[in-house]
């Protein structure tokens, strides 16, 4: 390890500020002897030092929340006056938003009320009360789902009352941000917070205030039903029995908070939240993607072959998530409960718990708490994702433009991560002009069912694979049986900077080839195209210009000449059997223009080159010269 690369590390690990990170690369580029390229390696150092612990800081911020959204339930659960929870609820909104404001609606018969505000600069806002679809209140009733604005006053898609206006107006209220209060399933009331200036709320804030509003309910539901028993003698023993089962999921729900929070300030992921919910309810736990695949389950060691065989599939996801909330499915015979993991732009897919009883109120609540988790989970993951294919990206431009000798190139694969002379073989996914996601999303799943990386580079996508060979990586491909997003090139590799290079070169003509040969959603490696092969190679290109000039020499001489195509009548004629009126028809000449070409041809070529013979040499110098220029040599 480098000097440099022991402070950056030495930095990292004692949670250095930013400041001491700069001050460490001022110092090192303050040596005058430190060359140009040595230069910008800091400089990169310094970067992707900076990001990783901007990650860290996000990391231990979304761990001190969980642990204060879970201390605050336990808070709440202690709390048995509905108004006290109100007022907590409130309180405590404000702080973990950092907003001047925040109030709750709860429904009563006659509307949504505001019963509770916190940080108000006078008492115009408690007590309205409005109706579904009225002001942010009303919508988020209305929906069932969260709603935002960056300026209450001003946003034309709020439906405003004119005493809600004039109490706004009075606060001052900027940006304000919605959730329900939901407890199985029914909205039961609403939580705001708002700022005396504009803000947009991240998708962040909502997720933590969505935490705190899960909490919020049922804390308020609890506390609804003791003070209902306080004041009904004749239904105490039932009231009492309530409270025991309420109390009873309380518990329940902290010991899977508890085991959560541990599971996620592990770093385990989504597999160790996914096996703390199953020491907590029983039964099997999965967590799928959109996909189908098991976002719960690590790679098997074997290589490719990712996709775990289960009772999911992309049909069967899609149905599970057309319904929000819990709900109880069947799936090969065998009873389960599905929750949504929902996150602010949309599902990222869905748990589900096997072999338990799908009507279970009690474990409704559960996997609601422990969706919301992995909710957190997924989005952490998803940062912490796209800073290390930014960084891949980086580094895999710099190593097939050829930056820097073989150890410059490991050692730099090795601070992204990328082990070099592990590579056993090289893919290149080219859409051609279609999208490029549906193919990095499969480049994607190769990379991590193959223990590889992958990257875009130039409008591709490539993949560096470890383990598999070329050929496995092709099959594996094909698995699925649905066409590839893009034609993809396989070539293998024997490890190295110099060979990854070779190989990603080999691969991407061996796609480019396939789009020349019409197929563009299919895998294979340059061994698959026999003849077609030497289109890759400067030898074989040789030996294939000399036999197109060979047999189309002079009508190709005689075009260069005149500035003509005759070349693509001669194809046209050859591709339509020589039937006149087609060729015709194909070029839109009269026949007397083809006959007088056909004439000059025959002056060219000489009178037999309409025989079988030189039919078949025709027309597969045509075929060659036309693959030649749709797959450019290597530079």
């Amino acid at each position: 390890m480098t000097d440099r690369s022991a402070t950056w590390l030495h930095l990292l690990a004692s949670d250095a500020p930013a400041e001491d990170l700069g001050a460490s690369r001022a110092r090192f580029l303050a040596d005058p002897a430190v060359p140009p390229a040595e230069r910008a390696r800091i400089e990169e150092e310094a970067s992707a030092a900076g990001r990783v612990r901007e990650l860290l800081t996000a990391g231990r911020r979304h761990s001190r929340e969980l642990v204060v959204l879970n201390d605050l339930a336990r808070r709440l659960g202690s709390m048995h006056d509905p108004g006290e929870v109100l007022q907590e609820v409130a309180a405590q909104s404000r702080r973990l938003l950092d907003a001047d404001v925040a109030y709750l609606m709860l429904r009563r018969p006659e509307g949504l009320r505001i019963e509770v505000v916190d940080g108000s600069m006078g008492g115009a806002l408690r007590g309205i009360t409005l109706r579904e679809g009225e002001g942010i209140g009303g919508e988020v009733l209305r929906t069932g789902r969260p709603m935002w604005t960056e300026s209450y006053l001003t946003d034309p898609r709020v439906r405003k009352l004119a005493h809600m206006h004039v109490a706004a107006r009075s606060e001052q209220l900027g940006g304000i941000l919605g959730l329900p209060l939901q407890v199985g399933g029914e909205t039961i009331g609403v939580l705001l917070a708002g700022d005396r200036r504009a803000r947009r709320f991240a998708d962040h804030d909502i997720e933590l205030l969505a935490g705190l509003a899960a909490h919020a309910a049922v804390a308020l539901r609890n506390a609804q039903l003791i003070d209902q028993l306080r004041g009904t003698a004749g239904e105490l023993e039932r009231r009492n029995a309530e409270l025991r089962r309420s109390e009873e999921q309380r518990e329940r729900a902290a010991a899977l908070r508890d085991l959560v929070t541990t599971a996620v300030i592990g770093g385990g992921g989504v597999p160790a939240v996914a096996r703390a919910l199953e020491r907590a309810v029983g039964g099997e736990v999965q967590v799928w993607d959109l996909t189908g695949r098991r976002l719960d389950a690590a790679p098997p060691p074997g290589g490719p072959g990712i996709d775990a065989v289960g009772p999911a599939d992309r049909a069967s996801v899609a149905d599970w998530l057309a319904v929000p909330g819990p709900r109880a499915v069947r799936a090969g015979g065998r009873p389960g409960m599905v929750t949504p993991v929902a996150l602010t732009d949309g599902p990222a897919g869905c748990l589900v718990v096997w072999d338990v009883d799908g009507t279970d109120p009690e474990l409704s609540g559960l996997l609601q708490t422990a969706a919301t988790s992995l909710a957190l989970v997924v989005v952490t993951e998803r940062a912490v994702a796209l800073a290390e294919l930014r960084s891949r990206g980086e580094f895999v431009q710099s190593l097939l433009a050829g930056d820097g000798d073989d150890a410059a190139a490991r050692r730099r694969g090795r601070s992204a991560g990328v082990d070099l002379d592990a590579v056993t073989s090289v893919a290149v996914l080219d859409p051609g002009p279609g999208d490029l996601q549906p193919a990095a999303r499969a480049a994607a799943r190769l990379a991590e069912g193959a223990r590889g990386w992958s990257a875009e580079h130039q409008g591709r996508v490539v993949v560096l694979l470890t383990g598999p060979d070329a050929e496995d990586a092709c099959d594996w491909l094909h698995a699925p049986g649905a066409p590839l997003p893009a034609a993809v090139g396989v070539a293998p590799c024997s490890g190295g900077a110099a060979a990854v290079r070779a190989a990603h070169e080999e691969a991407r003509q061996t796609a480019t080839l396939l789009h020349a040969l019409g197929r563009p959603d299919v895998a294979a490696t340059s061994a698959a195209f026999g003849v077609y092969r030497a289109l890759l190679s400067p030898a074989g290109r040789g030996e294939l210009r000399t036999f197109i000039r060979a047999t189309l020499g002079p009508v190709l001489d005689w075009d260069e000449q005149r500035n003509r195509n005759l070349v693509d009548t001669v194809a046209s004629f050859l591709r339509n059997a020589q039937h006149h009126a087609r060729t015709c028809a194909e070029l839109h000449v009269h026949a007397n223009t083809l006959y007088q070409r056909l004439d000059r041809v025959t002056e060219l070529l000489g009178p037999d080159w309409r025989d079988p013979d030189r039919v078949l040499q025709l027309q597969l110098a045509l075929v060659l010269r036309s693959l030649a220029a749709a797959v450019p040599q290597a530079g």
